[in-house]
């Protein structure tokens, strides 16, 4: 790996004590599903750009772009809960959490940093939707069964916060999994609607 690369994505980063119920959740359907490589605790965060490789030297101006676009956002709500898995329940490889409150404007804040990135020349993603990874699954194993299991999580209590900020994070790779640490966070600027 060139040390002058870094591997960066864009997220909402979730509180400890959010981070706490999901790790619960994790471990509620850890024996049903088999094996998985389970998002660590701590490390489950609400993506809403994955970048890839950048160089050193645009940490600045991508963190510029992004204090842009949430300088012109107040904070706003949202509420996690609601188990699903990409491409399906049938065939799944993502397991995941959604949410239940503040889905349009996770999708519009996305859509904006999409937006302001590709003017600095990285592709625009096609398709979003906003979730929290749980696992990630190895077998071939339908999660069709467990449908009434997830029925439980459709609403989180405690699973609520504030969104006021998005920060630009580094992904580095490691045998024991990944280490992401905060490069650039962006405060919102404008006040509570």
């Amino acid at each position: 790996m060139n040390a002058n690369m870094l591997r960066c994505f864009v997220a909402i980063e979730i509180p400890d004590p959010i981070q706490g119920l999901l790790t619960a959740v994790q471990d509620a359907l850890r024996p049903k599903i088999g094996k998985a490589s389970w998002s660590r605790s701590g490390n489950i965060h609400l993506t809403l750009k994955f970048i890839g490789d950048i160089e050193k030297r645009c940490v600045t101006e991508i963190g510029t772009a992004l204090q842009r676009v949430v300088s012109t956002r107040a904070p706003f709500l949202i509420d996690i809960g609601g188990i699903g898995a990409f491409p399906n329940l049938t065939r799944p490889r993502v397991l995941w959490i959604g949410l239940r409150r503040g889905a349009s404007a996770v999708s519009a804040l996305a859509e904006a940093v999409n937006t302001a990135l590709a003017k600095l020349g990285y592709p625009a993603d096609t398709r979003f939707h906003p979730h929290l990874t749980l696992a990630r699954l190895k077998n071939h194993i339908s999660l069709k069964p467990f449908t009434d299991s997830f029925k439980h999580y459709e609403t989180l209590n405690g699973a609520s916060l504030t969104v006021n900020e998005i920060a630009l994070i580094r992904s580095e790779l490691h045998p024991t999994g990944a280490v992401y640490t905060p490069l650039k966070t962006c405060q919102f600027e404008k006040e509570t609607a």
